[in-house]
């Protein structure tokens, strides 16, 4: 296993371990647009981060279980 495999899997590990939902998923993302993007999520504003990240767990279960039918 390579460096960059071993911190990914330490990342998900970590994100597991964490408790991390889709909310603080979508939070981050909002976070990531900025200061403005950030306020107004916490404000209330949440729809369209849960949807980008409710999409974005989505395809990532679709990624993994082709992969597993692959192996």
């Amino acid at each position: 296993m390579s460096i960059i495999q071993f911190r990914r899997a330490k990342l998900l590990q970590d994100a597991k371990l964490s408790g991390v939902t889709v909310a603080d998923i979508a939070r981050a993302m909002a976070n990531m647009d900025g200061v403005q993007a950030l306020s107004r999520f916490d404000e209330g504003f949440t729809s369209a981060y849960l949807n980008k990240a409710e999409a974005l767990l989505n395809l990532a279960i679709e990624c993994a279980l082709e992969r597993r039918c692959d192996d």
